[in-house]
């Protein structure tokens, strides 16, 4: 395990259980070999080889990093240009203001990574609860730190979170736990905190230890890529993206190695005999050789032994063979991202500059459409039900001007690599023009508006109601 990587204590472990849970699938090899992968700390990494001492040495290999480059690729196509609304004028005005202020698209966006790295990501409600008010923020997890409690093929309506936290300077651990009360309906934050193993009174540390949100709907979500587990069965975690391209990750990164390999051992050298090198007396009347500036592995003395019969200096420049290594990292770039969804046109170091149309990536790459809209499709349901908790907590915990029975948050992504967005904006306004759409659906599609905030905008245009 990496240093200070953390790890939920047995103790932790020991209170859920003894609230009646049982602890889910260990999936923790699993999720360590991914955080492995994902940070370049994994064994393959270190190289052992035996020295021309003749004793055992280490050495890095070095990385491109790839497993942390597709975890980033994926959240950028996925979360970066997001947004929250609602049919619901009010609710739609509220939670994309929150969402702006508090820059929670940008927390969504490391959410998503972390979640397509570790297979499973974890977002949460927090609550701050003092007398001049009541503040909420939504905080992320990752799967070592998310522990789900109840759980079926439909989702997990239960969860528990552990982290680290800090107690008056003094490093903490604390578990949240995101239960249902059967009797109210209503879900519970019941929050425990330990310092050097033992439990810390909620008094003390002036926390609510079992807070009543007052909201029905599930106020976390887990979040996870659109792939199925075929690592454990019946488990509530997901499977890092990058699971089925491990092998591809290995070929990639030993032909970077060996593309800087080959570069710095086969540089050219000049081989020059003692008697063509200027000798000078240091300040003790020693006489040394007088250094060719800073770069002396470029040079080298040839022993008498070894001048020859001419006794010239001479190049020593071996042909390289970094062509051929360049087209196995190539062909890995390739496998890479054919196994991670994005197609195994997506990575190439060798393509042309500029950059793609819609259109353009849609015709090279129809994988990567269906793998987008595939995860768009399993991270949207999740994130939209959090944030209608979110509007609904606030509603009665913050006083928002929200009503009562508002229509669901949603996610609208966009879709600018999947379809041609300047393209459908055009072709919107031109029906605006000629009368087969109202205007107030251009606002809704392309400004995230709800329908009566819309329609409102274009009151001239209400009576009209056409789908698009």
């Amino acid at each position: 395990m990496a240093e200070n990587q953390f790890e939920v204590p047995a103790y932790v472990r020991a209170e859920i259980t003894s609230r009646g849970y049982a602890m889910p699938p260990d999936m923790g090899e699993h999720i360590e070999q991914w955080y492995q992968w994902y940070t370049a700390t994994h064994p393959f990494y270190t190289e052992k080889y035996l020295g021309v001492d003749g004793r055992s040495h280490e050495r890095q290999k070095l990385s491109l990093r790839p497993a942390r480059r597709v975890c980033r690729e994926w959240a950028s196509l996925i979360a970066n240009e997001m947004q929250a609304r609602s049919e619901s004028a009010d609710a739609n005005e509220w939670v994309q203001g929150y969402c702006e202020d508090t820059g929670l698209y940008a927390l969504f966006q490391r959410g998503i990574e972390r979640a397509f790295a570790m297979g499973t990501g974890a977002m949460a409600l927090w609550f701050d609860v003092r007398d001049e008010g009541t503040a909420i923020r939504v905080r992320r997890y990752d799967a070592k730190m998310a522990l789900p409690l109840t759980w079926d093929e439909d989702g997990t309506t239960e969860c528990a979170f552990c982290t680290r936290v800090s107690v008056k300077g003094k490093q903490a651990v604390q578990l949240q736990m995101h239960v249902m009360d059967a009797e109210a309906g209503t879900y519970h934050i019941v929050t425990k905190v330990w310092r050097d193993g033992k439990p810390v009174p909620p008094d003390v540390l002036g926390i609510i230890e079992d807070f009543d949100t007052g909201c029905g709907m599930s106020t976390f979500c887990l979040l996870s890529p659109a792939i199925d587990n075929t690592v454990q069965d019946t488990s509530p975690y997901g499977v890092s993206v990058f699971h089925d391209a491990v092998d591809a990750m290995r070929m990639l990164d030993t032909a970077w190695t060996a593309l800087y390999d080959e570069t710095d051992l086969l540089r050219a050298v000049l081989m020059v005999p003692d008697t063509m090198i200027a000798v000078e007396a240091d300040k003790d009347g020693e006489k040394r050789a007088v250094p060719f500036g800073s770069r002396e592995q470029r040079l080298y003395r040839l022993t008498a032994a070894s001048i020859g019969e001419e006794g010239k200096p001479y190049a020593f420049a071996p042909q390289m063979r970094t062509g051929s290594i360049h087209e196995v990292y190539a062909d890995a770039l390739a496998a890479l991202g054919d196994e991670c969804g994005f197609g195994s046109q997506y990575f190439q170091p060798d393509k042309a500059g500029g950059l793609k149309t819609a259109t353009e990536v849609s015709a090279d790459n129809s994988a990567l459409m269906r793998n987008i809209r595939n995860h768009e499709n399993a991270l949207g349901k999740e994130l939209g039900r959090l944030l209608t908790a979110l509007v609904e907590c606030a509603r009665i915990h913050m006083g928002a001007p929200v009503a009562e029975g508002f229509e669901p948050v949603t996610v609208a992504w966009d879709d600018s690599i999947i379809t041609d967005t300047q393209a459908d904006k055009a072709q919107m306004l031109a029906e605006i023009a000629a009368g087969v759409v109202p205007k107030w659906m251009y606002l809704v599609r392309f400004y995230g508006m709800g329908e009566d905030e819309a329609r409102a905008a274009m009151p001239e245009q209400a009576v009209l109601d056409v789908g698009f």
